[in-house]
Formats: structure tokens, C-alpha cells, sequence
């Protein structure tokens, strides 16, 4: 829980940056698990996460911004994101240490600031 609160504290992601890397990271925890379900032949967990996945990515795709049509940000119509895609990288870094694919697609290596890499390794050794 350290890393994670020095995340915030390092980072200091806007609402929309963070709420984009705890979407994702719930993808890479549903894509971890269908991997995990697969390994043991748990037809039936795989289904279940498959299920799971198609919900996560529903909701990231509903909380992202919608282009105008006209390309301006007309009266009702989403900004375009402003989100630092380097900062919600480094969160997913963080976030996503419990999932194998999160590691492995997120290394801690992404992580630009030294104090809070190393709050991450040392809080979450890998062990599988």
C-alpha cells in the first residue's frame, strides 16, 4: 500500500489519469486471471473471466472521451484527453504488480522516479 499512496504522491496524476490506469489495470488483472484459468483448464473460470474481461473493457470504453465530430469541442461533447500517457504508464507499473501479465507488460523499469521503483520492488517481490 506504500507504493501506491507514493505513487499518487510522486506522480500526481489528474482524476482522469488515474481513473485510466485502474481501468487498465483491472484488464491486465481479468487477461491475468483467463491466463491462470487456461494453464489449469478451468473451462469454466475461463468463460467466467472472458465475462469479466468484456465488462472491464466496457467501462474503460465508457469513461473515455468521444471525439466531436467536427473535431472541435462543440456544446455537449467530450475535451479531448489531456491525460500524460507517461504518467499512466508508470501508474499501471505500480498497480498492476500483483497480475503476472501486468508484470510483464509493465516492468518496474517504466518507473521514472527511483524512490518509488524501489518502494514497488521491495513491496512486491515477484514470486510465481
Amino acid at each position: 500500500m506504500y507504493a501506491t499512496e507514493l505513487a499518487v504522491k510522486a506522480l500526481e496524476p489528474t482524476p482522469e489519469e488515474e481513473r485510466l490506469a485502474e481501468d487498465y489495470v483491472t484488464i491486465l488483472g481479468s487477461l491475468s486471471a483467463m491466463e491462470q484459468a487456461l494453464r489449469d483448464g478451468a473451462w469454466h473460470r475461463l468463460r467466467e473471466e472472458a465475462d469479466e474481461l468484456m465488462s472491464a473493457a466496457e467501462e474503460m470504453w465508457a469513461g473515455l472521451p468521444e471525439p466531436a465530430d467536427d473535431g472541435s469541442s462543440a456544446h455537449g461533447a467530450h475535451l479531448p484527453s489531456q491525460a500524460d500517457s507517461v504518467k499512466v504508464r508508470q501508474l499501471i507499473a505500480v498497480y498492476a504488480r500483483p497480475y503476472a501479465v501486468g508484470r510483464a507488460l509493465y516492468p518496474t523499469g517504466l518507473i521514472e522516479d527511483e524512490q518509488l521503483r524501489q518502494a514497488v520492488e521491495e513491496e512486491s517481490p515477484v514470486t510465481d
